[in-house]
């Protein structure tokens, strides 16, 4: 048996040890998908030199170590990663993205029978709900791993097979794991506590990060609502000169939780919130125009869209999103027609969403 190094930390790394001082070997990096076998990569080492390639996502890769023709060795990656230490570190500090891609941590320990350690901006969320998995803080080095996952939306084909934009949110989970993608739902760390509101009620977010998931009609659809006898709570932290609301005072994550808990029911935009409410398996109304369909959660969710207007744009793989750019509407900004996604998207349509639904 050879005596070799195999690690997946900033890329899939392979080094020969105490092998014969002079013997040369023929290595190859190899990905396997379904049937078909890819050379990535081929190097000859002798003992103490190594190959590296700057793959950073899992996928079926195997090292074949070749002496001559003679097919010496066979490394499985999944198989070596069995019963050692993973370290799978979330890039992004949304809350949205953290709720898409925590569930995707417990079935890559379950798949690859590996001791996970997870690293989010969010902890406090998960750590009591998922005691299979360790957690650790923000910049905490950890040692003795085998492979450091980065679970992120990349631009960058060594980082994520696919372009995010293309694929659903928690897909690129599932893509930088190796792992089949369906739809997950993630556990919260959340007690109830006493209804906040007395007569029936719910909640909304009128709020996003960034303008072109901003809609226009909410007042509209709030005075619905009154009309119908809830009572309407927004729950972003952002202010509002919106009216007809009820105010709460402490919008910390443990009372909007409390305050989504015991709702009728959700509405909100494309944000991290409307995720919030959608793992607390609340019905979530999703005014978002801007996306397609698919690219956000699709279960206990009412999808309101327009579809006969320009919209998508934040799918198609010739746009990159500018976060510096508060007014980014990529094809037609600084016109009549900026935005028109979501403002061409009427109450009234909101609105009948919400009585078919039986509200």
């Amino acid at each position: 048996m050879l005596k070799y190094n195999l690690h997946l930390i900033s890329g899939l790394f392979f080094e020969l040890i105490d092998t014969p001082e002079d013997k040369e070997y023929q290595v190859k990096f190899i990905e396997y998908k379904g049937s078909e076998r890819l050379l990535l990569y081929e190097v000859t080492l002798k003992s103490g030199m190594w190959g590296k390639i700057p793959r950073r996502y899992l996928s079926d890769y195997r090292i074949e170590v070749w002496d001559g023709e003679q097919l010496k060795e066979e490394i499985s990656f999944a198989d070596h990663i069995r019963g050692k230490r993973v370290f799978l570190c979330f890039e992004s500090s949304s809350l949205g993205d953290t709720i898409a891609w925590m569930p995707y941590c417990l079935e890559f320990k379950n798949k690859y029978g590996c001791e996970v350690i997870v690293s989010t901006f969010l902890n406090h969320f998960f750590e009591n709900k998922y005691p299979e998995l360790s957690f650790v803080g923000r910049g905490v080095v950890v040692e003795d791993i085998v492979a450091k996952l980065d679970i992120g939306w990349f631009y960058d084909k060594d980082k994520e097979p696919q372009h995010p934009a293309t694929i659903p949110l928690q897909q690129a989970a599932t893509n930088i794991l190796n792992l089949e993608y369906k739809e997950q739902l993630p556990r919260l760390d959340f007690t109830p506590h006493d209804r906040p509101v007395q007569e029936k009620y719910v909640c909304i977010s009128t709020h996003s990060t960034a303008r072109l998931k901003y809609w226009t009609y909410w007042q509209e659809v709030i005075d619905y609502l009154t009309e119908q006898g809830y009572k309407v709570v927004e729950i972003s932290k952002d202010d509002t000169d919106l009216q007809n609301l009820t105010p709460i005072a402490n919008k910390s994550f443990p009372l909007v939780m409390n305050y989504l808990h015991h709702a009728e029911f959700y509405m909100g935009l494309s944000s991290g919130l409307s995720w919030l409410a959608w793992a607390m398996q609340k019905k979530v109304f999703m005014i978002a125009n801007f996306s397609r369909k698919d690219h956000e959660f699709q279960g206990n969710c009412i999808r309101i869209v327009n579809e006969r207007v320009c919209h998508g744009c934040w799918n198609d793989p010739k746009y990159r999103f500018d976060k510096g750019n508060w007014w980014w509407c990529v094809e037609h900004e600084d016109t009549p027609q900026a935005f028109e996604c979501h403002f061409k998207i009427p109450a009234s349509q909101v609105i009948e969403e919400i009585k078919k639904a039986g509200f």
